[in-house]
């Protein structure tokens, strides 16, 4: 019999190529990173520990400075919208899509940060982006921010996101249009927190900044 992994203990992908304003993706990439600093700022008032519902396995940030490509690469690579900077985040997270992204806009101080994400976004000129549209960064920014408008704002991130959040990581379909593998499908982060005995010594609440020997990489 097959084991059944359900949709609470699935692993996902979140694939964001946001159009910004041109000269902005190091602000918009410093408030991204800040977000660890707010659960942090969080634990301090005494908030409850907030890794479990978040859920986030690995996460990357990139920006590509407008009508640029990537510096070193020898085939094409992320492409900027004409006149706009790019910012890219990637990250692994537990559950469905809606609950996860509810799991920050809930907490005011990293919906404020998401706020300033999209006061940096840039959707003019975007084919099939209607300016009235109430999903709009504009329209979401206008109506009260992400804690006002979840719903609009999941479906913001949806425009721009190239992974599809009903893949499973190690059990793609055969009509995918990508294969996201994991090697413990199932193992979220708040089983990891409850089971793993060193969780504490290798990822204490409050977080705090490991320490990093130098790494090299190949001669070539």
């Amino acid at each position: 019999m097959a084991n059944i992994i359900k949709s609470a203990d699935q692993q996902h992908l979140l694939f964001l190529f946001l159009p910004i304003k041109k000269g902005t993706f190091h602000h918009a990439a410093t408030t991204l990173n800040h977000f660890e600093k707010v659960v942090s700022d969080l634990s301090a008032n005494d908030n409850p520990d907030v890794r479990a519902a978040t859920g986030v396995h690995f996460f990357l940030f990139y920006g590509l400075a407008a009508d640029q490509k990537p510096a070193g690469m020898l085939v094409p690579s992320f492409q900027t919208f004409p006149g706009k900077d790019l910012l890219v985040v990637q990250a692994i997270y537990d559950a469905d899509f809606a609950p996860y992204i509810a799991s920050f806009v809930t907490q005011d101080s990293i919906a404020q940060g998401l706020n300033l994400i999209l006061s940096l976004a840039d959707e003019s000129g975007i084919p099939g982006v209607d300016p009235e549209d109430p999903t709009t960064a504009v329209n979401i920014l206008a109506n009260g921010g992400v804690q006002s408008n979840p719903d609009a704002f999941n479906c913001f991130l949806m425009r721009y996101n190239f992974a599809d959040p009903t893949i499973p990581a190690g059990g793609a379909g055969k009509n995918a249009k990508y294969l996201f593998g994991g090697t413990f499908p199932g193992l979220t982060v708040g089983k990891i927190l409850d089971n793993y005995p060193d969780a504490e010594t290798l990822w204490p609440y409050p977080p705090v900044t490991p320490d990093f020997a130098e790494s090299f990489k190949p001669q070539c």
